[in-house]
């Protein structure tokens, strides 16, 4: 049988030469971008031939002219965010603003004087000034007041659409306030390695297309899908095999990152339909680590001493254990013929314990279970019920609520949105 490699070389020459020049306008830039949905806008006009007020592209009903990028982009300076391409950036956030205020307005949501100050005014705080000095520190940096009360104004009128349609839709338990306390929770950075092909989506390329996507999606080595890219993709990236550096995961699109979490290296995703083209990735590594003070981590456990040792009758008791055992209290109904001393719940800083205790628990995630030690002729089954941070102020469970249901609505919002600016009609001029 071919391998997928090879059998793409029979169609990269009616793929790529008609593609080159044509799709390569359209698909500048990594993944990324493309997935966004907005690189196709984004190419650079030389300054010489811009017009500051001409438009730049239609979104739907709104006109985004030059100055509208240009002010964007002295915004985005004085916020101090960073971007590879500072223009992408801002034709990237416009976007996605006319998108939100062209439904605002359909769903009949408006901002009144009062909200729009209180905005305003809410915003300014976070840099811990009043509205009329933030407004004149913009000034001096070249931003409109005009243009910065729009900013605000639909980030308004996208919240009250973000709360009328999840708020009823979204119920934290006390269970997920549990797991959000403990330690296990805490996710920390996680970034990915990942290699990218992109294929037209051009009609007069999609009997060859459909041909080449299952052979991308059946290749199982890096090696192979770094051929394949360097073959077909039509991204820049074809000539490092696909190849990207590494991602932080909340960097990349929600419909990407959705499914690259739960990926393995090697897993193939997609193919994701983008602007001109489709998409198609495979994960290569992964890397996650998680800041957590040791003095603070506090951890909860079960001690099993069960006489005998390594005995061929412990064995088969501690095989049973990890049958039936889900809780920390099932643990209970194997102690039941030994003496009380042999369970012993506790309840600990991980500082204090003794060093062999506190490195097997650090093995264990919560419900699992340890039996790799002897003590005094007993086998030691060490049960972890849970891991937390002793915190100088904890936070409350109605806090930890509130902060749970905002990371919730934020990635309902991010997912409808980008729905949204999938159906939009983006037209460069």
């Amino acid at each position: 049988m071919m391998r997928p490699s090879q059998s793409l070389r029979s169609l990269i020459r009616p793929l790529t030469r008609p593609v080159t020049s044509a799709l390569r306008r359209a698909c500048l830039g990594s993944a990324l971008g493309l997935a966004a949905a907005l690189v196709v806008l984004a190419a650079p006009v030389p300054a010489a031939a811009q017009n500051m007020f001409a438009p730049a592209l239609n979104v739907n009903d709104r006109v985004i002219t030059n100055f509208d990028i240009t002010q964007r982009m002295r915004l985005l300076e004085v916020l101090n965010v960073g971007a590879e391409d500072m223009r992408e950036e801002a034709i990237q956030r416009l976007t996605e603003e006319a998108v939100q205020a062209f439904h605002a307005r359909r769903a009949g949501v408006r901002i009144a004087p009062d909200e729009l100050a209180e905005g305003v005014a809410e915003f300014a705080a976070r840099a811990n000034m009043e509205a009329e000095e933030f407004i004149a520190e913009l000034s001096r940096a070249g931003v409109d007041e005009t243009a910065f009360r729009d900013f605000i104004e639909v980030g308004l009128m996208w919240r009250q659409m973000v709360r009328a349609r999840f708020v009823p839709r979204v119920s934290i338990t006390e269970a997920e306030i549990d797991r959000a306390l403990s330690v296990s929770a805490i996710r920390g950075t996680q970034r990915v390695l990942m290699s990218e092909i992109f294929l037209p989506s051009d009609p007069e390329f999609a009997e060859a297309v459909g041909e080449i996507i299952p052979q991308i999606l059946a290749i199982t080595t890096f090696e192979d899908f770094a051929d394949a890219a360097r073959q077909v993709s039509i991204a820049g990236s074809r000539e490092q095999g696909g190849r990207l550096e590494w991602l932080d995961i909340n960097a990349l699109p929600p419909e990407v990152r959705a499914q690259v979490r739960d990926a393995r290296p090697g897993a193939i995703i997609g193919p994701i339909e983008v602007p001109g083209a489709f998409g198609i990735f495979q994960l290569r590594a992964t890397d996650s680590r998680r800041d957590i003070p040791p003095d603070q981590v506090r951890v909860d456990y079960k001690t099993l001493l069960l006489p005998g040792g390594r005995s061929e009758a412990n064995a088969a008791r501690l095989a049973e254990i990890r049958a039936r055992v889900d809780r920390c209290t099932d643990l209970n109904a194997f102690a039941r013929d030994l003496s009380a001393e042999a369970l012993v719940r506790s309840e600990e800083l991980v500082r204090s314990l003794p060093q062999e205790t506190a490195l097997e628990l650090s093995r264990l995630d919560e419900k699992e279970i340890s039996a790799n030690m002897v003590r005094g002729g007993n086998l030691v089954v060490l049960m972890l019920c849970s891991r937390t941070l002793e915190y100088d102020e904890p936070p409350t469970r109605n806090q930890v609520r509130n902060q749970l249901r905002d990371q919730r609505l934020n990635q309902l919002a991010d997912n409808w949105l980008a729905e949204l600016v999938a159906e939009a009609e983006i037209r460069r001029r």
